[in-house]
């Protein structure tokens, strides 16, 4: 599962590949991007390999000199990079009992509870629980 940090860090690369891409395409060098959008080649260089991350105006900027609109550096990132929600155990866990207790029938609690136990066997979790279940 990816950190927050690690999920805007791809991001940023997304772009920068972008950025890259383009420039290349339109058969402009470092410099000359760099200087159409007032920037040195370095940071340029670190936009594109996604080690700095490109402010909104700048990526403005850098959309108007290479001929792009700007949702063009975003097209795809929704396919590229996925970040996931750190799982809250405790609710999951609340919500399950309260699901469970919902059933008035006691064959399907037992089929739940049967269910359960397929998929925990000799998991760790069964081993640790021998008898809970």
């Amino acid at each position: 599962m990816a950190r927050r940090n690690d999920y805007i860090a791809e991001i940023d690369k997304f772009i920068g590949n972008k950025i890259v891409s383009l420039r290349l395409a339109r058969g402009l060098s470092r410099k000359q991007l760099s200087e159409a959008v007032g920037i040195t080649g370095q940071q340029l260089s670190k936009y594109e390999k996604g080690k700095n991350r490109v402010s909104i105006g700048r990526l403005i900027l850098l959309s108007k000199a290479l001929g792009e609109k700007v949702s063009y550096f975003y097209e795809g990132l929704e396919l590229e990079v996925t970040y996931q929600m750190p799982i809250d155990h405790e609710q999951i866990r609340k919500e399950i009992v309260r699901n469970f207790m919902r059933l008035n029938n006691l064959e399907h609690q037992n089929a739940i509870n049967q269910l359960l136990r397929v998929l925990l066997k000799d998991t760790i979790v069964e081993k640790k629980y021998k008898g809970i279940f």
